[in-house]
């Protein structure tokens, strides 16, 4: 193992200030940089803005998030949120390499809060080789600062989520949909029961887990709540009804395990941003025109 610098080394150092119209839209990275950690560095950020990315190249380090330490090894990405009372350094002995992103954007608190249910704010499981060439693209972007360099931004950002959640299921092989098999009959039974009054309770005994338990698992694996998840079934059945057939808004709100006209109404206008009556005429004029 090679002895770490006594200091810490800056290869790269890059900033950005995007528009607050960019904010509003795109996921924008306000920091990137590469680095080989020396003896002093530890960061902590408690209430620094955005979320911080970090890559693991060489080396070993630890996060601490919440006064709990994990570690980081080669090919890991650890997310440090901004809500989080954390901190992060290298291993003793150990010369810390990284890449590192700070990044802000719509509903990026919520895609941590689900790509970390399971606990954990460190990834493996990573292709390590196509992330590591998504933070360079990154870096390119920022030092050429192309005209578009917002919406690429945002496209390489995209790109890395969507190995985070590709990491974490690689992480925690289960089958081949990913889905625990403790899961599987719970899951089976919303699919098939929809039109009827299924409780957490029944369904966290249908997985052989306590309520608490199942409703974190499940959020785990599917990134929703056990509710939620029924909702969307029920509302999914319910489009293809008011497609499909002349029903009464009443019958397939009874059909798909409403029994209550109004809440299957809000509902759907909540998750679809149009009423049912609205959906049907939108659909059917879809329909007819791709006929003529």
């Amino acid at each position: 193992m090679n002895k770490p610098p006594q200091k810490t080394e800056i290869l790269e150092s890059l900033f950005h200030t995007p528009t607050e119209a960019s904010r509003q839209v795109f996921y924008c990275v306000f920091r990137a940089g590469h680095l080989i950690s020396g003896e002093d560095y530890r960061k902590a950020h408690p209430n620094y803005p955005g979320h911080k990315l970090l890559l693991c190249l060489k080396g070993n380090g630890f996060v601490k998030v919440n006064n709990r330490d994990w570690s980081v090894s080669p090919g890991n990405i650890a997310w440090i949120f901004r809500g989080d009372d954390n901190s992060h350094w290298p291993a003793k002995g150990s010369p810390w390499e990284m890449f590192w992103i700070r990044v802000d954007g719509p509903q990026m608190d919520e895609i941590y809060r689900i790509l970390t249910s399971g606990g954990s704010p460190v990834f493996s499981g990573v292709n390590n080789l196509k992330a590591a060439a998504i933070y360079k693209r990154i870096f390119t972007i920022l030092k050429k600062r192309p005209i578009a360099m917002e919406a690429a931004l945002h496209g390489e950002v995209a790109l890395l989520i969507n190995q985070l959640f590709e990491g974490r299921h690689e992480a925690n092989p289960t089958s081949a949909s990913n889905i625990p098999q403790s899961l599987r009959k719970p899951l089976e039974a919303m699919r098939l029961k929809y039109d009827q009054q299924l409780t957490v309770t029944e369904l966290a005994k249908m997985a052989g887990m306590s309520v608490s338990s199942f409703h974190r698992q499940f959020k785990a694996a599917t990134g929703t709540s056990p509710i939620d998840w029924l909702k969307r079934e029920r509302i999914n059945q319910a489009k293809r009804l008011l497609l499909e057939t002349d029903d009464s808004i009443g019958q397939i709100a009874d059909k798909t395990g409403y029994y209550d006209q109004f809440y299957f109404s809000r509902d759907f206008k909540r998750m679809t941003e149009l009423s049912p009556t609205e959906y049907r005429q939108r659909e059917r004029l879809q329909k007819k025109y791709k006929r003529g």
